[in-house]
C-alpha cells in the first residue's frame, strides 16, 4: 500500500508541502518501521532510474522522490538514512542536496510570500524557521530565496537604466520604509550593497546625460543642482556619487581627447585644435561641478579639472598623435596647455625616466608587502623628487594596484590561502598608495578586475556550506571595496 502511494505521489507533477506529511501519516498508520520505509524508497528509486545513471539533470519524478525521501528521513531522528538511496542512484550528497533544494525553494518562496503578508517583523523569522525545517531546506538555501525576493522587490522599485520610468525612479520615504522592513524580516545581509547595485547605474545614467548636455557647459550651477537632487532622490552616499561623476568625466574626456587625436592623425589639424578647445571648455564644467560640490576645498575650477582629469589612458596608437598635436598648439590654446599636459601625462616624453623610476619603486613596495605609513611617505617624497604631477603618480599607483590584483587572480590557482590573506590586505595597500575610492571604482568599472579576483577566490574556496562561502565572499568584497552587486552575481552563477 505504501509503495503504491509513493509511486503515485512521485508521478504527480504537482509538488505540495503536505506530500511529506501524508507519507509520514501513512507510514505510521501502517505501522512501517524506518528500515522497511527505506527499502520501499530505494526500490522506487531503482525502478525510476533503470539501469542508466542519472544525467546532468534529474527527471522530475526522481527529483520529487529524492525530495520526499530526504525530507521524510530528516524527521526520523537518525533512524533512517538516504545513503542507500543515493548509492542506488549514483548521486553524491552534494548533488542530491542541490536537487532537493531546487524542489523545496519554490515551496518555501510561496510560504515566504504568505508569511511576509501575515506576520510582523518579529514573528516572521520564527514562522520561516518552522517552514524551513518542514521542507528540509538548509539556511543558506533559504537565504538565497530571501535575497532573490529582496532583489525582485528592488527591481520593481528601481528599474534599470533605459527601462520605462528609470529617469524619474527614486527611493521615496515610503519605498525606503518598505525595503527596511523587508530587510529586517528576511534578515538580508549586505542590503545596502544590493540597493547601491540598483541606484548607482541610475545615477550614472543621469550624470552621463548631464555631462554630455551642451547646456551644462554654460550653466554648471544648474547641472550641479540637478545632480544633487538625483543623488538625494536615490539616497546615494556622497562617496559613491563622487566616484561615479569622476568615472564618467574621465570616460568622456578620454573619448573626446581620442577624437581630437584621430583628427590630428588624419592631418585635419584645424579641426583637431577646435576639438581641443571644446574639450578644455568642457573640462572647466567638470572642475566647476567638483568645486560646487565642495569635494576639494577652495581650489579654482581649472586646477580641479587638471587633478580629476589627469593622466588619461588613450587607445594604443593615439597617444603619439595626441602628443604631436599638443606640441604644435598655437596661442589660442596657451592658457589650456597645463590642463592638456596633465591629461596626457602618461605619455609625456620628458617624464619617461621619472615614470620608470617611480614604477620601479612601486614594484619594490609590492614585493616587500610592507604598506605602512613610512612607505606611504617614501612614495610621496619620491614623487616630489622626481617631479611627477600628482595625477600621474596616482595613476601609476593605480596601475600597480591593478597588476597586484592580476597576480592575486592567478595566485588563487596555486596558493589560495596565501592569496586570500593578501587580498584581505587590499584596503591597507590602497591606503598606502593613496588611491581614492573614485579612482578604484573607475579601475573596477573599466577592467572588472574586482569580479575576476573574487571569482577566482570563490572557485578556490575549500568545500563547505554555502553560508560559509557567502560570509567569506562578503568579507572579501568589503576588503576589496568591490562594486556593489559583484559578489551576489558571482554566488548566483557559481
Amino acid at each position: 500500500v505504501y509503495a503504491r502511494f509513493l509511486g503515485a505521489l512521485v508521478d504527480d507533477e504537482e509538488v505540495e508541502p503536505s506530500d511529506v506529511s501524508k507519507l509520514a501519516a501513512l507510514r505510521r498508520g501502517l505501522g512501517l518501521g524506518w528500515k522497511a520505509t527505506e527499502s520501499i524508497h530505494v526500490a522506487e528509486a531503482a525502478s525510476l532510474a533503470g539501469e542508466e545513471a542519472p544525467g546532468a539533470e534529474l527527471p522530475e519524478p526522481l527529483s520529487k522522490l529524492l525530495w520526499a525521501s530526504m525530507t521524510l528521513f530528516s524527521t526520523s531522528r537518525g533512524s533512517a538514512s538516504a545513503d542507500e538511496l543515493l548509492s542506488t542512484l549514483g548521486l553524491s550528497e552534494a548533488r542530491a542536496r542541490g536537487a532537493v533544494n531546487e524542489v523545496s525553494a519554490p515551496l518555501y518562496r510561496a510560504a515566504l510570500a504568505q508569511a511576509v503578508g501575515r506576520y510582523n517583523r518579529t514573528q516572521t523569522p520564527l514562522v520561516l524557521q518552522t517552514v524551513r525545517k518542514a521542507l528540509n531546506l538548509p539556511e543558506e538555501a533559504a537565504q538565497a530565496v530571501h535575497q532573490d525576493v529582496y532583489d525582485s522587490q528592488l527591481a520593481k522599485c528601481l528599474p534599470s537604466p533605459g527601462d520605462d520610468g528609470a529617469a524619474d525612479a527614486e527611493l521615496s520615504d515610503e519605498t525606503k520604509a518598505l525595503l527596511s522592513e523587508l530587510e529586517g524580516v528576511l534578515q538580508i545581509r549586505g542590503a545596502a550593497q544590493r540597493v547601491h547595485a540598483r541606484t548607482i547605474p541610475l545615477y550614472r545614467s543621469s550624470a552621463a546625460a548631464l555631462l554630455e548636455a551642451p547646456t551644462s557647459v554654460g550653466d554648471p550651477g544648474g547641472a550641479w543642482a540637478a545632480l544633487a537632487l538625483r543623488q538625494q532622490g536615490l539616497a546615494l552616499p556622497t562617496e559613491r556619487a563622487k566616484a561615479v561623476l569622476q568615472e564618467e568625466s574621465r570616460r568622456i574626456a578620454t573619448a573626446r581627447l581620442e577624437d581630437a587625436a584621430r583628427l590630428a592623425a588624419a592631418g585635419r589639424d584645424d579641426e583637431a585644435t577646435s576639438a581641443l578647445l571644446e574639450l578644455t571648455g568642457w573640462a572647466d564644467l567638470v572642475g566647476s561641478l567638483v568645486q560646487l560640490a565642495g569635494w576639494s576645498g577652495e581650489a579654482p575650477a581649472r586646477d580641479l579639472a587638471e587633478r580629476y582629469l589627469g593622466a588619461l589612458s588613450l587607445e594604443p596608437g593615439l597617444e603619439e598623435a595626441a602628443q604631436r598635436l599638443l606640441s604644435g598648439t598655437g596661442a589660442n590654446l596657451a592658457s589650456s596647455l597645463p590642463l592638456l599636459q596633465s591629461m596626457l601625462a602618461l605619455g609625456t616624453p620628458s617624464l619617461k625616466a621619472a615614470r620608470d623610476d617611480y614604477c620601479s619603486r612601486l614594484d619594490r613596495l609590492l614585493a616587500s608587502a610592507q604598506y605602512g605609513e613610512s612607505e606611504r611617505k617614501a612614495l610621496d617624497a619620491a614623487a616630489t623628487q622626481l617631479g611627477l604631477p600628482e595625477p600621474l603618480a596616482r595613476k601609476l599607483a593605480l596601475d600597480a594596484y591593478y597588476g597586484w590584483l592580476l597576480d592575486l587572480t592567478e595566485g588563487f590557482g596555486s596558493r589560495s590561502s596565501d592569496a586570500k590573506a593578501e587580498l584581505e590586505r587590499s584596503a591597507e595597500l590602497r591606503a598606502c598608495l593613496q588611491l581614492e575610492p573614485s579612482a578604484v571604482g573607475e579601475l573596477y568599472s573599466n577592467t572588472e578586475i574586482d569580479a575576476s579576483v573574487l571569482s577566482a577566490c570563490c572557485d578556490a574556496l575549500a568545500p563547505g556550506s554555502e553560508y560559509e562561502a557567502m560570509e567569506t565572499m562578503q568579507h572579501l568584497e568589503r576588503a576589496l571595496d568591490a562594486r556593489p552587486g559583484v559578489v551576489a552575481q558571482i554566488l548566483r552563477t557559481s
